[in-house]
């Protein structure tokens, strides 16, 4: 009996925080509250995005996660879709507007971070 089955996948959103020959290293929306990186491996990000490595950096990407994971190899990161409309639940940050990619708050509340939430 497993006490913690894991989760599906989820479809979610990977930013890009630095990327190396090798490793790039983004975060997952959803996962530790982004504050850990997970590493993927280049050529897998430069072939689905068709851009070079040092244009990369700070893109948004969509990918399939399990966010109950508990290490990055847990992620089991795949699919990364090129250009994915807006996953299901966030319809309405693209109508927020230039914040809309950002979030501030703890995990019980959270709030979009926008010019006009302060």
């Amino acid at each position: 009996m497993t006490l913690n089955p894991p989760t599906a996948h989820t479809l979610t959103r990977a930013t890009v925080h630095r990327s190396g020959p090798i490793t790039t290293l983004v975060t997952v929306q959803g996962w530790y509250t982004e504050q850990l990186l997970a590493p993927v491996r280049t050529e897998i990000l430069l072939e689905v995005t068709g851009r070079s490595r040092a244009d990369l950096a700070g893109s948004c990407l969509w990918v399939m996660a399990r966010l109950d994971a508990t290490t990055p190899a847990g992620l089991a990161l795949y699919g990364w879709p090129p250009d994915e409309p807006a996953a299901p639940g966030h319809a309405e940050a693209a109508l927020l507007g230039g914040g809309a990619d950002m979030w501030a708050g703890t995990l019980a509340i959270t709030v979009p971070a926008t010019r006009w939430a302060a």
